[in-house]
């Protein structure tokens, strides 16, 4: 999950993009352990956590994002934020749905953490839309969980996609409820 983000930061800083907002790239310590490092971020900077739109978790294996689902209230803005990635590659359907309101609990990823103090959880819907017959299974949590198992050209679009949704998000002329 760090290398889509690290190179999503990296398509940003040399696109020349000049966000209407601070972006922050974060890879937290600690999850599997307690959330720590997520909790300790948000214990440590309290005053920030009004200002964040929106936290993109990239917790999982390698599958490319085909969607996002969103509150209703921020639909509109997805659509009109999402309608490039629908360009970036045909054999990458993308969709915007809207989600059903969830219930807030801390636990299983660092989303949970700023969820419960308020902030958007918005998260990509994934899948192995070429049929590498990944499976996420097989290797979480174990030794197996190699550089070697990632897919180069998910990896590549995860992170165009997220560059793009992020940027969109940091550009809006205001803030996700």
């Amino acid at each position: 999950g760090v290398t889509p983000v690290m190179e999503a930061a990296r398509l940003i800083a040399t696109s020349g993009a000049k966000p209407k907002r601070t972006m922050l790239f974060c890879a937290f310590a600690g999850e599997e352990f307690g959330l720590l490092g997520a909790q300790a971020w948000v214990k440590g900077n309290p005053k920030k956590m009004d200002k964040i739109s929106n936290l993109f978790n990239r917790d999982g294996g390698p599958t490319p994002p085909v969607g996002i689902s969103v509150p209703q209230a921020m639909y509109d803005d997805f659509v009109k934020i999402c309608e490039p990635v629908k360009k970036i590659n045909t054999e990458y359907p993308f969709e915007v749905k809207v989600a059903e309101p969830q219930p807030t609990t801390i636990g299983g990823t660092d989303a949970s953490v700023f969820a419960l103090d308020g902030v958007p959880t918005i998260g990509f819907m994934e899948k192995d839309i070429k049929g590498y017959n990944f499976s996420y299974d097989e290797i979480w949590h174990t030794e197996r969980d190699l550089y070697t198992k990632s897919i180069p050209e998910y990896q590549q679009h995860a992170a165009t996609v997220m560059a793009i949704v992020g940027l969109g998000v940091a550009n809006l002329d205001h803030q996700l409820s």
